[in-house]
């Protein structure tokens, strides 16, 4: 069997678009690949405790970090069963209580998990069709707030909440830069770190980007940071990703991971050019896990993970442990997006817990996230576009220069990362292969490792790609004098169906839908000094999820605003609109900062920014009027949270080039991009 057919094997047994990860910190053996088993019926069964008392306990095994899934399992057991929803307690799991199941990323937690949820509950109704709770043989349960409830109340338990007997505090000394570019450890001020309060020991593990400190307490670590006064020689090679991604240096190097397609020789109607930069996550909870071994050498950690069961082999391996000897109790994530799919904080609670034999809690500061998470990768693309004479689009070329998001650098090595190239990054590439009717289509890839970490970010590559396709269809219409909302349609209209786009008729009833909405409400009037504009924007997630936007904004010379947005979204059946609402606002949210703020440099090989006082979010008085259209259906439900960040972008850099006459280049667009004068 050749390598490159073992490897693409090796992938799809993770799954389309979830983390594939196979090394950590440049170890050269292949390590634990994280288990994507499809769950059974069995295995949804084996969530579920009836007790004697009329409850019911779920066990749910997809991770909660706001996107409200224990609630909506809750809804579905409850309506199964025939119970009140107060009736029903979810619980999250730990690897030792369940068998392993997926992690919780991609939106797949609805789609998957709750049809299996309905067939469980119609097993376990008609195998005790009279004997009813007490029948199965299990304790009564405890009454619990709904997740909701508890999180509003203060109830909700976090990592960082938790305590054991003995417990000490640490944190890792880590450099700016990651750690396979070289940077050297240059020593502590050792006499300042043993004289301050709190101080247990500064350990050199290994393993670990950096010597690690301990504390009596956790309010001493920030002091303890303060007086080590680490420091590092910087590396001698340190690029900057942003130029490594150029996508005309690609080209003219004929430098292509990937080339499918053809198209025909001749001069362009458009050659468009976009280049987006690296972004945070940005998650509110910066991340933390409590590591303890106990006397007999099994492991307990506790953290807030997407995906525990791939924390539990890596830990595992680690510490040459049989999986059975590793728990991993999982926690409520205030926040993730995608950061959380590898194991990084636990590793380093686990390590400093073994050397210190006792329980060590390790909490990530600020600085952390931003120098030891992994980020979404630069992209640098170019679209150019052919109209025949017709005004159809006869040739589209789109090429895409960016990093590694499945195959993360923050988990695989170099040389095993050049091999993964052999089949691509399906999630740097999401979303690049275009809804419309096209005569003839290029698409290209080029991959680079990046001196930043780089990995899954909201959506992966569909927001960033989807939001180049839409801004080069709004081009096309325009050059060709067309609607744009017509130029989208008349290429909808003989779209093939297949994996990229189940149901185009989907994707164009809610592009009308939102484009309808808009046109029944005027135009802002531009007050002195300002431009307005409108923009549309529609685009497909994994297939399956359709949205359209149309986004209204508002120049000045020092500010672009987003004023409305009109959103009409499809994810086929919905078990909680509410929650779907919530995701599609958070998705527009998101599209707001691609556009207008995201951005996290790294010119000399590391974050330029390491906290949220000079990271640039959206804050709440930017925020506009969304006007929500959810589209029920009977279709499949098929994820809500990442769809509406394929239109929203999209829509919102549209409607910036409508107001300002300017299709900007780059990302995130600032006012002197489209309001100064031509040079």
């Amino acid at each position: 069997m050749s390598a490159s057919l073992t490897l693409r094997r090796r992938a799809l047994l993770g799954g389309a678009g979830l983390t594939v990860v196979f090394g950590l910190n440049g170890c050269a053996l292949l390590p634990p690949i994280p288990r994507r088993p499809d769950p059974t019926l069995e295995d949804a069964i084996g969530w579920i405790r009836l007790g004697a008392d009329g409850r019911c306990t779920l066990m749910c095994p997809r991770m909660e970090m706001g996107q409200n899934i224990q609630q909506a399992a809750r809804r579905v057991v409850a309506r199964e069963l025939g119970l009140e929803e107060s009736a029903v307690d979810v619980s999250s799991p730990s690897t030792a209580d369940i068998a392993p199941a997926k992690a919780t990323v991609g939106s797949d937690s609805v789609r998957e998990l709750l049809p299996l949820l309905s067939a469980a509950c119609a097993t376990l109704r008609a195998a005790q069709p009279k004997a009813g709770a007490a029948a199965a043989g299990v304790s009564p349960v405890a009454a619990g707030a709904a997740p909701l409830e508890a999180l509003v109340t203060g109830r909700t338990r976090f990592t960082a909440d938790i305590r054991l007997p003995g417990m000490l505090h640490a944190c890792v000394l880590r450099p700016a830069w990651r750690r396979e570019l070289g940077p050297r450890f240059d020593g502590v001020d050792d006499a300042a770190l043993r004289a301050a309060p709190g101080f247990v020991r500064l350990l050199s593990l290994p393993p670990l980007d950096g010597p690690a400190l301990v504390a009596r307490h956790a309010g001493a670590l920030m002091a303890l940071r303060q007086a080590a006064k680490a420091r590092w020689l910087a590396p001698a090679v340190a690029p900057d990703p942003m130029q490594m991604v150029d996508v005309d240096a690609a080209l003219a190097a004929g430098r292509l991971t990937k080339d499918s397609g053809a198209v025909h020789d001749g001069p362009w109607t458009l050659d468009l050019r976009l280049d987006v930069p690296p972004a945070a996550h940005a998650g509110i909870e910066p991340r933390c896990a409590l590591a303890h071994f106990e006397a007999d050498g099994r492991l307990q950690v506790w953290c807030a993970t997407q995906d525990p069961f791939f924390v539990r082999d890596v830990l595992a391996r680690d510490h040459g442990l049989a999986t059975s000897r590793v728990v991993v109790h999982s926690q409520r994530l205030g926040g993730s997006f995608g950061a959380r799919t590898i194991a990084t904080v636990e590793r380093e609670a686990a390590f400093v817990a073994k050397a210190m034999g006792t329980p060590v809690r390790l909490h990530w500061s600020r600085e952390d996230e931003f120098l030891g998470g992994f980020h979404r990768p630069p992209a640098s693309q170019r679209i150019r576009v052919r109209l025949g004479a017709d005004g159809r689009i006869s040739d589209w070329w789109h090429a895409l220069s960016s990093s590694h998001v499945l195959f993360t650098n923050a988990a695989t090595p170099a040389w095993l990362q050049r091999v993964t190239d052999l089949i691509g990054d399906d999630g740097t590439a999401r979303g690049q292969i275009p809804p419309y009717a096209v005569a003839r289509r290029r698409l290209s890839l080029t991959l680079t490792r990046l001196p930043i970490a780089t990995g899954p970010w909201r959506g992966l590559g569909a927001g960033p790609n989807v939001l180049a396709i839409e801004s080069a269809m709004d081009a096309a219409a325009r050059a060709s004098g067309q609607d744009p909302v017509a130029f989208r349609l008349r290429h909808l209209e003989d779209a093939p169906a297949g994996e990229h786009l189940r149901s185009p008729a989907r994707l164009a009833h809610v592009l009308k839908r939102a484009a309808a909405q808009a046109a029944s409400v005027p135009l802002r009037t531009a007050g002195p000094g300002e431009s307005v504009g409108r923009g549309v924007a529609c685009g497909v997630y994994k297939g399956r999820s359709v949205a359209a936007v149309t986004a209204e904004v508002v120049i000045s010379a020092d500010a672009i605003r987003v004023t409305r947005l009109w959103c009409s979204h499809d994810c086929g059946s919905m078990i909680d609109p509410s929650g779907v609402r919530a995701q599609v606002e958070g998705n527009l949210v998101w599209s707001i900062a691609l556009v207008l703020s995201d951005e996290l440099a790294a010119p000399d090989g590391r974050p330029s920014v390491t906290g949220f006082g000079a990271y640039a979010l959206p804050r709440m008085a930017q925020m506009p009027t969304m006007h929500i259209d959810l589209q029920g259906s009977n279709e499949p439900s098929s994820g809500a949270g990442e769809t509406a960040i394929v239109a929203g972008a999209g829509a919102i850099f549209n409607a910036i080039a409508a107001a300002s006459g300017r299709r900007p280049v780059r990302l995130p667009v600032r006012p002197a991009d489209v309001t100064r004068s031509p040079s």
